[in-house]
C-alpha cells in the first residue's frame, strides 16, 4: 500500500461529502473517529458552543485550515491537532458551521464511544476536561508497554482487558508500535 500525504485544505461546504483519498490511513483521521463513536447520536452530541456572532466567519474558513491562532477547522481526512482547548484555540467542525461538540472532542481523543461526560457540566469545564486528558489509545499503549516491560501478565487485569475489548482498534501497516528495551 502506498502512503498518500494527508490532504491540506478544501473549500468549506456545509454537509458536504468528500471520499477519503486513496492511501490515507483512515484510522488516523477525524472522520474515522466521528463514525466509530457515532458522535451524532452520542449523549454529548448537542453540547457545543453556539455562535452568538461570527457565524459568517465560521463559513469562510476552509476545511483543514489550522494556520490561524484561534479558529482551526479540522479536516475530516486528516489527524486532529492537539485537543488543547482554552488559550483561545477553537476547533471548528470539518463540514458543519459550528465548533465541534463534546462528543466529537471525546472521539478525537480516541475514547470509547461508551464514555460520556455528565450533561450538567458546563461547556467550559467539559472541554477543559477533554483537553487535559491524554488520548486514550496513547495512554493504553503506554500502560501496556510499561506492564509488559515489568513482566506483568495483562491477561490478569480485567479492567485493562475490558478497555482493550471496547476499543476494537485494528492495527495497520501505518500503526506505530512503542517498545521499551532494557538497558544492558
Amino acid at each position: 500500500m502506498t502512503f498518500t500525504p494527508f490532504p491540506t485544505t478544501n473549500e468549506f461546504v456545509e454537509d458536504s461529502v468528500i471520499p477519503c483519498p486513496d492511501g490515507v490511513p483512515q484510522e488516523l483521521t477525524v472522520e474515522h473517529w466521528f463514525r466509530k463513536n457515532d458522535v451524532m447520536n452520542h449523549p454529548n452530541a448537542e453540547q457545543f458552543f453556539k455562535p452568538r456572532a461570527g457565524l459568517a466567519k465560521f463559513q469562510v474558513i476552509e476545511e483543514g485550515d489550522d494556520s490561524k491562532k484561534s479558529y482551526k477547522r479540522l479536516h475530516r481526512w486528516r489527524y486532529s491537532p492537539t485537543a488543547a482547548y482554552g488559550n483561545n484555540e477553537v476547533h471548528l467542525h470539518p463540514y458543519k458551521a459550528r465548533r465541534i461538540s463534546v462528543a466529537e472532542a471525546l472521539a478525537i481523543q480516541s475514547l470509547p464511544k461508551e464514555f460520556q461526560l455528565p450533561l450538567d457540566i458546563s461547556l467550559t469545564d467539559a472541554f477543559k476536561t477533554v483537553g487535559n486528558g491524554v488520548p486514550f489509545l496513547a495512554s493504553l499503549g503506554i500502560a501496556q508497554t510499561i506492564l509488559n516491560f515489568l513482566g506483568v501478565n495483562t491477561c490478569d487485569l480485567p479492567l485493562l482487558n475490558s478497555f482493550q475489548q471496547s476499543t476494537t482498534y485494528q492495527r495497520t501497516e501505518h500503526t506505530p508500535t512503542l517498545t521499551l528495551k532494557q538497558r544492558a
